[in-house]
């Protein structure tokens, strides 16, 4: 099994952009092509952070920018497929199982911006560097046991302690061997690049990119490219653009798609918007209160509010270990749309009234009711008599913010008050409930294509970028 594929042409985020004329601040190729000249806007969720990809504050903002800038193995697409990159690094090949045994190639004559070589040895030290980080992230690192140079450091081989390890998921924006960790921009500027572009200036509002006219292939690319931190773009009849969000409705969607000069596509996302309920709080240790809290929530409806009416059939998932936008995700269409090829109206389920994924309002009052709660004027209360509030602690993003005022109306619906709490990052709305200081957590749980990324961050080792579900097993570890 390998690769030889060709590398993004630009950020493999699914964004619309502003196209305006070069300022003339790039140096003049001997034979321009196309678009050298134009400066490509994007508006990507922030603020922007340093970080290299293993470091403790990286996101899928700061990947996309690092993929335009460092050489990799393998990339993501937005459907979560894996592609080869090519580029500096020419080949990866699996050529053993017994024992693992993967083998990088390296092209010829790669240098690094400050004019050093790139070659396997910046491999074998990212290798170093990363099973050294305590993170999720490292877990493919940490099953290689050794790594071996030959053809003068253009040759790396691999091997694995156990077979079966994700190895197409290493060595994805790699660092130089002489480069300096953190995640200050300081620190990433002074950081050499080896890409199609290289980065020029940077801070939490903006990073701006230049055209390596070094790098051998997409010779017809932008020469420059200004990525801002969610920034509204500029109203100007002249240009189409369209704003980054991760919360698009209807009418969004609709405009993008009829403008003629744009190529819109709906895609699958490779994350879940994960709601946990904690069983050791005093009020949610009962299964009544669990279960009133799930079966009041109307998703189909949430889906509507936060997306538009037309989307994909939402579906449960039938593993906690693939995300739905995975190719390993079990059904006969993959990563398509569960009931259409095309967009399909949604519409909610008649619930039948017994345990089961649909959501019904009348269960959830049955439920409370029959271990004796109690609805009042002021809503309900327990069987001693105290008020039903939940404290839910949700994580900092703008989807995880519609989605609890979301819940927070349902929940009102059905006569239960909430306190959200906002937490600093996904993970610490996760760890919050792992520390018994939630009844509810909502965040955004990253699901890789690899199972194992996915159960690493829910099991094993509690790492600061884990996303626990509050319930640690040994049995869970061992799978």
């Amino acid at each position: 099994m390998s690769w030889r594929g060709s590398r993004w042409r630009a950020v493999g985020v699914a964004v619309a952009a502003v196209l305006v004329a070069g300022s003339g601040t790039l140096t003049s190729a001997t034979t321009p092509v196309g678009d050298n000249g134009r400066t490509l806007l994007l508006s990507l969720p922030g603020p922007f952070n340093g970080c290299t990809f293993l470091g403790p504050d990286a996101n899928p903002t700061s990947d996309a920018i690092l993929d335009l800038v460092r050489p990799s193995a393998f990339e993501s697409t937005i459907s979560g497929a894996l592609v080869g990159a090519q580029g500096s690094i020419a080949s990866a090949e699996l050529t053993s199982l017994s024992p693992e045994t993967v083998v990088y190639s390296i092209a010829a004559k790669q240098r690094w911006s400050n004019g050093q070589r790139f070659d396997g040895r910046d491999l074998v030290a990212w290798w170093r560097r990363a099973r050294s980080i305590p993170s999720v992230r490292s877990d493919g690192y940490r099953a290689i046991k050794s790594m071996t140079l030959s053809n003068r450091a253009l040759t790396v081989t691999a091997t694995f302690a156990h077979p079966y390890a994700d190895w197409n998921l290493l060595f994805r924006d790699v660092e130089s061997r002489f480069a300096v960790g953190g995640c200050t921009f300081a620190d990433l500027l002074s950081r050499p690049s080896l890409g199609p572009y290289r980065l020029i200036s940077a801070n939490a509002a903006q990073m701006v990119l230049v055209m390596n006219r070094a790098w051998p292939s997409s010779i017809d690319r932008f020469g420059r490219i200004i990525i801002r931190a969610d920034a509204a773009m500029p109203a100007n009849v002249n240009a189409s653009f369209a704003r980054y969000t991760l919360t698009v409705n209807r009418a969004q969607v609709d405009a993008l798609s009829a403008h003629p000069s744009v190529l819109s596509h709906i895609g699958s996302a490779s994350s879940l918007e994960e709601l946990l309920f904690n069983a050791h709080r005093p009020l949610t240790s009962a299964l009544a209160v669990r279960e009133a809290l799930s079966w009041s929530l109307n998703r189909l409806a949430m889906i509507s509010s936060l997306w538009g009416q037309v989307t994909f059939s939402p579906s449960p998932g039938a593993s906690i270990l693939f995300s739905q936008g995975s190719p390993f995700y079990p059904g006969s269409q993959g990563s398509a749309p569960s009931e259409s090829s095309t967009t399909s109206t949604t519409t909610p389920t008649t619930p039948s009234g017994s345990v089961n994924l649909n959501d019904c309002q009348a269960c959830a009052v049955r439920a409370l009711r029959s271990a004796g709660y109690v609805h009042g004027p002021l809503g309900w209360l327990t069987p001693k008599g105290q008020p039903l509030s939940i404290r839910l602690v949700r994580g900092p993003s703008a989807l995880d913010a519609a989605t609890a005022a979301a819940i927070v109306h349902s929940w009102a619906a059905l006569g239960v008050s909430t306190y959200v709490v906002t937490a600093s990052s996904e993970a610490a709305a996760a760890m919050s409930l792992a520390y018994n200081d939630a009844d509810v957590a909502l965040f955004n749980r990253p699901m890789d294509s690899a199972p194992s990324d996915s159960a690493s961050s829910w099991s094993g080792p509690l790492y600061s970028d884990s996303y626990p579900s509050g319930l640690r097993l040994s049995a869970l570890n061992q799978l």
